[in-house]
């Protein structure tokens, strides 16, 4: 059967959500790293695309690619784990500083993961650097583009967003970072729901399209476009993207997930974990759900 009921799938967050606590920081950063990395790569592919087609849509149509391959190779993105890690606290199965421990080392690899894209395509972007990004508002090529779009995206998201307007432009970023990843982690529970890799793919993609589409705040798409921005040349201290942009959405992305998904499911879908699985032992039915929530 294709699909995982509701409280399975509950059940099974929570479990994983304890095994998650335990895993190693080497495993937390290399599969953090990996996540990020990917996510990168996807936003890269996004402007291109949006670009040369003149139709920003279809980049966020294609973006999801990269969210697809993290949760089919069950790797760490940290605004999932805002969702699992309380799950399995409020269950038992883990600890608050387990919690807080695993989003620690998960954020930092996944922002390593997005520096090390930012600096590869900042060099590709720019022909080693042999070429400026500002040359794209004269006709520059397609990489130049890309490069102006960075920065200007840099530019916007930190000073003109957020910066000019100071405690409302904070209160804004969270507001979007909320927004952001109650749809990443309602893509990335509807793909656990199903357990044929065609199903999973579609089920996470809309709700990714969603939020890129609406211009939300995800913290680890951000770690890549306000680290690239600044190596671009962007003018945007590194402080002020902290300050501006990665604090209070991760803050927006923690509430998103935490309250949105995680409390919410949790609420109204918790079971006796014994009740989850047939009163026969079924083997393949606890892997498919250790797996597919990558309890590793």
């Amino acid at each position: 059967m294709d699909y995982v009921l509701p409280n399975e799938l509950v059940d099974g967050m929570i479990g994983a959500g304890g095994k998650k606590s335990t895993v190693s920081v080497k495993n937390l950063l290399l599969r953090g790293f990996y996540s990020g990395a990917i996510l990168g790569l996807a936003v890269i592919l996004a402007l291109t695309v949006g670009l040369k087609s003149g139709q920003p849509w279809l980049g966020s149509l294609l973006f999801p690619f990269g969210f697809a391959s993290i949760v089919l190779f069950g790797m760490e993105l940290v605004t999932g784990n805002f969702a699992l890690l309380p799950m399995a606290t409020w269950a038992g199965k883990s600890t608050w500083s387990a919690t807080f421990r695993n989003w620690g080392w998960v954020w930092l690899g996944n922002w390593i993961g997005t520096a090390v894209v930012a600096v590869l395509m900042a060099i590709s972007l720019t022909s080693g650097g042999t070429v400026d990004p500002a040359s794209a508002a004269e006709g520059g090529g397609m990489w130049q583009q890309v490069a102006a779009k960075i920065i200007a995206l840099n530019k916007t998201n930190v000073v003109v967003k957020y910066e000019n307007l100071q405690s409302m432009g904070f209160f804004l970023a969270i507001i979007r970072g909320l927004i952001a990843n109650w749809l990443v982690c309602l893509g990335v529970t509807m793909a656990l729901v199903s357990k044929s890799v065609p199903g999973k793919i579609l089920a996470c993609w809309l709700p990714i399209t969603a939020f890129q589409s609406m211009g939300m705040e995800h913290i680890v798409v951000n770690q890549f476009l306000h680290t690239a921005g600044p190596i671009l040349g962007s003018g945007v201290p590194f402080w002020k993207c902290i300050f501006w942009n990665f604090l209070p959405v991760t803050i927006g992305n923690i509430i998103g997930g935490m309250v949105f998904i995680g409390m919410l499911f949790y609420s109204t879908y918790r079971t006796n974990i014994e009740n989850v699985l047939p009163s026969e032992h079924d083997d393949k039915l606890e892997r498919e759900l250790a797996a597919e929530l990558g309890a590793r």
